[in-house]
């Protein structure tokens, strides 16, 4: 089978699809399988693709119509069995090679829920053009089928993965994270990992920062991430009332490491689907506190595992942080349970042999 992969991203920081990308091309790869990953020449996921030792083109460049017939004329000239495709204009693009004579079998890769809507000719076109959905979590893909984007049977669930090894580190690693960071002894570090987008709920993560220090002088707030509101984000996160307790780290190439050294992971986002970064944190043995974002209650395990709040209420969030960062016995216990939950249903292999099933099914003759 040839699989190609394709993105459009172009930001200076990439998020989970473009990861899932790499880490999905990297291990079907070394199942046999010949992987091509396509994006903008340049971009940080591509270079990061090819550190990976993928094979990449750069095919996604100029005025939009030369983006369309390049990526058309790549998917003529290779003829892959199987296209996933990021979003619905890549989609589309592929579309129109796969008419003018590549053939193969042409997957969406949803990223969040509304990104479709019956609404608009253009989405309904779109689903039509497409043999199938690849969707992160079973509520999202419920999501869709209610909302017209059926049926049933053309979405597939593909709950994300985890390389548990990289989440494995040597004896005194957490000791030199923390005095890398500047953490007094008995500090409470916490952090958000993920893109610095409002779309993430940075904006409702430091209102309750601000909620927080009050009650827990001792935490510590850590944002790991790149993205375009970085520097906004930098500017409200050295704001007084926050009392020099939120840190911003940018974009970080030692997430795993960090992971060691902190106490707390939190996820804010609005709008999201399963966010790797969270199962990343599980693997780490955190306790978790996040919104409930579509797929989330599929990862974490309520009371157990974590803590689930509603999208938006900072006051429920700050409440969950405050709760964890004064009962440490309860963040071992969470944490444990995080990991137990990764190692039970979401490792890397565990991933890679769902998604080589979905893309059996995908191009089964029956279904050309």
């Amino acid at each position: 089978m040839h699989l190609f992969l394709i993105s459009g991203n172009r930001s200076a920081a990439y998020g989970g699809i473009e990861r899932w990308m790499i880490d999905t091309a990297a291990g079907l790869a070394a199942r046999g399988v010949r992987t091509t990953v396509i994006g903008r020449p340049g971009t940080l996921w591509l270079r990061a693709a090819a550190r990976a030792g993928l094979r990449v083109r750069g095919d996604i460049h100029g005025a939009w119509i030369q983006r369309v017939l390049r990526v058309g004329a790549a998917v003529r000239r290779e003829r892959p069995d199987v296209i996933i495709a990021k979003g619905k204009k890549v989609a589309r693009w592929a579309a129109f090679g796969r008419a003018m004579g590549g053939g193969g079998r042409l997957v969406l890769r949803f990223g969040l829920t509304h990104e479709l809507d019956t609404r608009r000719w253009i989405d309904r076109f779109t689903w039509r053009l497409v043999d199938g959905g690849i969707i992160a979590a079973e509520g999202a893909a419920r999501w869709y089928v209610e909302h017209g984007f059926g049926p049933a049977s053309k979405l597939h669930v593909l709950w994300k993965g985890v390389d548990l090894g990289r989440f494995e580190h040597a004896a005194g690693t957490r000791a030199a994270v923390r005095a890398a960071l500047g953490l007094a002894p008995d500090a409470i570090a916490a952090c958000m990992v993920g893109r610095l987008a409002w779309q993430k709920g940075v904006d409702d993560l430091l209102a309750a920062a601000r909620i927080v220090v009050e009650r827990a002088p001792a935490l510590r707030l850590f944002l790991i991430g790149g993205g375009r509101d970085t520097e906004a984000v930098a500017e409200a996160a050295r704001a007084s009332a926050l009392r020099g307790a939120v840190t911003v780290l940018g974009q970080r190439d030692d997430v795993p490491a960090l992971l060691a050294g902190m106490d707390i992971a939190i996820q804010s986002s609005r709008r999201e689907v399963m966010a790797q970064s969270t199962l990343e944190a599980m693997a780490a043995g955190l306790p978790i506190v996040s919104t409930r974002t579509m797929g989330a209650d599929e990862a974490i395990e309520d009371g157990r595992s974590g803590i689930l709040v509603p999208v938006g209420d900072t006051r429920a969030l700050a409440d969950a942080v405050v709760a964890l960062a004064a009962d440490p016995a309860r963040r071992a216990a969470m944490g444990r349970a995080a990991r137990e939950r990764i190692v039970a249903h979401f490792t890397a292999a565990q991933a890679l042999d769902r998604c080589d099933a979905i893309l059996k099914r995908v191009s089964a003759p029956e279904l050309v």
